[in-house]
This record gives C-alpha cells, sequence and structure tokens, in this order.
C-alpha cells in the first residue's frame, strides 16, 4: 500500500521551454488543475492552473520558475500519507518524485480511489456496522474481541470524531453477511449501533458512490 499502487503515468508533464498557451491546453484536455514540469526526467515543481492563466500565453513555463511549487509525494511514501497530502495539498494532481528527483508520475483522484478501494479490504465480501460511542469509551480490543466472539473479524477501521472530540463514530467492515448476532453483542455491551448494512445494501450503495463520483471526475 504505497504510492508506486497509485501512480498514473497517462498523465502530461510540461518542459520548461513549452509555452503557457500549450501548458493550459494539456490541462483543458486532462482536466488537470496543475502539472508538474521535468527537464531531464528530473523534477522542477509544479505549475497551477490559476497562474497560467494570468500570463500571456506566448511566455514559456521558465519564465514563471518563481511560481513554481514544490508540492509532491516521495517514492516509498505509504497510501495513509498519500491520502493525507493530497488532502493538504492545493492540487489533486500531484507528482511523484523518486529519491534521485526522477518524475515517476502523477497522484490523480481516479487512481488513488482505486488504489483505496483494491489495496484495502473494501472490495472483500462482507457487511458494516457502524457504532457510536463516547470518546473516552474507546477500546479497540473491546470492539474487536465483541466481533470476533460472533465467529467473525475486522476486515477494514474507520473511526471520526466530533469538532468537540466528545463523540465518535466506529464503522467497521466484517467478513459476514448477517450481522444480526454481532449487532446484538454490541447492544448488549451498550454500544449504539448507528447503522447496519448488510452485503446487498452495502454493494448497491457503494455502487451509486462510486458511479456518482466517476461521472463527477469525468466533468
Amino acid at each position: 500500500m504505497f504510492v508506486q499502487d497509485c501512480i498514473d503515468t497517462s498523465i502530461p508533464f510540461l518542459r520548461s521551454t513549452d509555452t503557457i498557451g500549450y501548458a493550459l491546453a494539456l490541462m483543458e484536455e486532462f482536466k488537470a488543475d496543475a502539472l508538474a514540469v521535468i527537464d531531464n526526467n528530473i523534477f522542477q515543481g509544479t505549475i497551477g492552473e490559476k497562474i497560467l492563466q494570468e500570463m500571456d500565453e506566448e511566455m514559456h513555463i521558465n519564465e514563471l520558475s518563481l511560481h513554481f511549487q514544490q508540492q509532491r509525494i516521495d517514492e516509498g511514501t505509504h497510501l495513509f500519507d498519500v491520502l493525507k497530502k493530497t488532502a493538504e495539498g492545493s492540487s489533486y494532481f500531484l507528482p511523484v518524485v523518486s529519491v534521485d528527483q526522477e518524475y515517476m508520475g502523477s497522484i490523480t483522484p481516479t487512481k488513488l480511489l482505486n488504489a483505496v478501494v483494491m489495496q484495502s479490504s473494501l472490495a472483500n465480501v462482507g457487511g458494516i456496522i457502524v457504532l457510536e460511542l463516547e470518546t473516552k469509551d474507546y477500546s479497540l480490543t473491546e470492539i474487536s474481541k465483541i466481533v470476533e466472539s460472533n465467529g467473525a473479524m475486522i476486515l477494514h477501521f474507520m473511526m471520526t470524531t466530533s469538532v468537540n472530540q466528545h463523540m465518535m463514530q466506529v464503522s467497521l467492515k466484517i467478513n459476514k453477511n448477517d450481522l444480526k448476532d454481532i449487532q446484538l453483542t454490541f447492544e448488549r455491551y451498550r454500544y449504539t449501533v448507528v447503522a447496519v448494512l448488510h452485503q446487498s445494501e452495502y454493494d448497491l450503495q457503494l455502487k451509486e458512490r462510486y458511479d456518482s463520483l466517476m461521472k463527477y471526475l469525468e466533468l
């Protein structure tokens, strides 16, 4: 689960000698808000569409070197950190650079989403159960024991906290379709079960959301 698993080599890059008009045309064609600038396969930086739109289209990229951003993802970065860097960055198109500063490709929303789904257990058969509890009562050990006591195992785990950090929701992907017994056990231990999504419901919702996201990315 490293950045190498979600590199998109189809995204073009710019050279210092390219014109701004050419760069804007590439960004329009590939729906990219920024592109990497590469010379002799060495990463020079990235340049954003907004900056280019303010310039004369006959100018060359090397005339804007002061505007180059150094946002990039280093080879060997874990997928979790890739997601964090993407969320923190000003662009969803981030270049991947080797230890020798060589350009390897770019991260795109579509590639990143596919990598998250395929490299995690989200694509495995099973259902989802969502719990709500006070942050002070959280115990992954206890939650795991409850699931395992029903002959099941947690495939994927995600938690979110409220703004004041007082309450939290825990979403569990479990390797069973029928979660009734697990739900009853959690309720017996005084957990609040917010939602239970069995496989058929989960597959439908996941497909609908994935299709909607793909349509949005194609706009």
